[in-house]
């Protein structure tokens, strides 16, 4: 399945064991807008957790991706 690149970005994060507003901190967003895309990935692989969406992706051939902070 193809992510986009914030996509991809977000599941790395979460895959390396951040929360919400850790993510939405480190890609200088909202941790609701970080909210909004996870919401849309679990309806896109059909699952209800991030256990479940990082063991989808990765079973998929997902790579977890070094996710360098936006300079403030």
């Amino acid at each position: 399945m193809h992510l986009s690149p914030r996509q991809a970005q977000i599941l790395s994060l979460i895959a390396e064991g951040l929360g919400d507003k850790e993510i939405a901190q480190r890609l200088g967003m909202s941790a609701r807008t970080v909210d909004s895309h996870l919401q849309r990935l679990y309806v896109r692989y059909g699952v209800h957790s991030r256990a479940a969406i990082i063991a989808r992706w990765l079973l998929e051939g997902g790579v977890p991706e070094p996710v360098p902070a936006i300079a403030e």
